[in-house]
């Protein structure tokens, strides 16, 4: 038997973007090496949303709320919830029934959430074992952008039992699979848990990889962009004090008189606009140079708060890598130590009869699954025969 796997995430405003990238492969991630971009045509999405852009469906459902009060900065906008299982459990399934199976997960969490709140379900085949990131706007049933109302421990709870039940009563083979809430105390832990806490500290090691890489990227973008801004603000300095030389330059006119009148009227009107023309040069660029100065100032503004953006995630992280790593030395200490006692000659005859009957129990849950399948389409199709013969 095989076992759901669930996972919820909450989503800033600076994180949409990241998001849609990932999901849509709009750009090669280097950081990620278990996408192959061969099968990337295979991924599809589920939901047919009015706006290709998350961030815009996204302000779109939120003005529909009309909320009195603005939205804040730092607020959740975006909660995903990621939908797959273990390789043998799609082992054999065709295409078909593999999207069948998200189509399935999808209908159930779009009940749970609001049809009106989706922002997508993309499924990824690409990788190694075919997954969905189904997103949404956290809006509560009385209206409010609330994602801690929608998502308390509770609700997760119940999420994860009743998604697998439903799935089972659609004909898929799928237990519950592991709760991994915040600070839930586990006295007994198994090779499932433990596998669970290995990838999900390897998936925060390549999500900082991958954002360590974009952070330096765009930050290598800013200085380009800056070297190119400081280069204009020269030139236009340089036109700026060629106009003020000429300004400056001798413009004494020879004495007029009745024979050289229209000699020395030719030579000042040429003057005259000679300084108009430096005059605007010298405003234009005096006025350009403003421009490209506090485009420069943005720049700056942006690269410390992308700094500071990379530096409080590495710190987060960290923290978790931290605290995944005393976790998983726990245990496996606590599953030598189980190792050890199964292995006792009082208790090995136990624990063999104990897997025994919960074999047979999985088979007997399987059987009756597949029994409920089979009489649920004999059903539609003594239905479908019975409308063709009123026909």
């Amino acid at each position: 038997m095989s076992y759901l796997v669930f996972h919820m995430d909450k989503f800033k405003k600076e994180a949409i973007r990241g998001i849609q990238s990932h999901n849509r492969r709009e750009r090669e991630s280097h950081s990620n090496p278990d996408i192959d971009y061969n099968r990337s045509a295979a991924n599809c999405e589920l939901h047919k949303s009015a706006s290709a852009n998350y961030a815009e469906a996204i302000q779109n459902r939120i003005d529909d709320l009309l909320l009195v009060k603005a939205v804040r900065k730092d607020a959740v906008r975006m909660c995903g919830l990621i939908v797959s299982s273990d390789r043998d459990f799609f082992q054999n399934f065709s295409p078909e029934e593999t999207r069948r199976f998200f189509e399935e997960s999808k209908a159930f969490l779009t009940d749970f959430v609001g049809a009106e709140n989706v922002i997508s379900a993309m499924v990824h085949m690409d990788e190694k074992t075919p997954h969905m990131h189904f997103l949404h706007v956290p809006v509560t049933p009385d209206g409010r952008l609330n994602a801690n109302k929608i998502y308390t421990r509770q609700s997760l709870r119940t999420l994860q039992s009743e998604l697998p039940a439903y799935l089972q009563s659609r004909g898929f083979a799928i237990e519950r699979g592991v709760e991994q809430t915040p600070d839930s105390a586990k006295k007994h832990l198994s090779t499932r848990e433990f596998k669970q806490q290995q990838e999900a500290l390897e998936r925060l090691r390549l999500e900082g990889e991958e954002l360590a890489q974009n952070s330096q990227q765009t930050i290598a973008t800013l200085e380009q962009r800056k070297e190119e801004l400081k280069k204009d603000i020269e030139d236009y300095e340089r036109q700026a004090e060629e106009a003020e030389k000429i300004l400056r330059e001798d413009t004494a006119l020879p004495e007029a008189s009745l024979f050289n009148y229209k000699s020395v009227l030719k030579k000042s009107s040429l003057l005259i606009a000679e300084m108009k023309k430096a005059l605007a040069v010298k405003h234009l660029a005096e006025e350009q140079k403003k421009i490209l100065q506090w485009e420069v100032e943005a720049l700056r503004q942006k690269r410390t708060r992308l700094e500071a953006a990379y530096e409080a995630h590495r710190k987060q992280s960290h923290e978790e890598k931290e605290e995944l790593k005393t976790q998983l030395k726990k245990l496996k200490a606590i599953m030598a130590g189980y190792r050890e006692f199964l292995l006792l000659p009082e208790i090995l005859p136990q624990h063999r009869d104990f897997v025994e009957r919960k074999r047979a129990e999985q088979l007997q849950r399987r059987q009756e699954a597949e029994r409920q399948a089979a009489q649920e389409k004999e059903r539609q199709q003594a239905q479908f025969a019975r409308g063709m013969r009123m026909r």
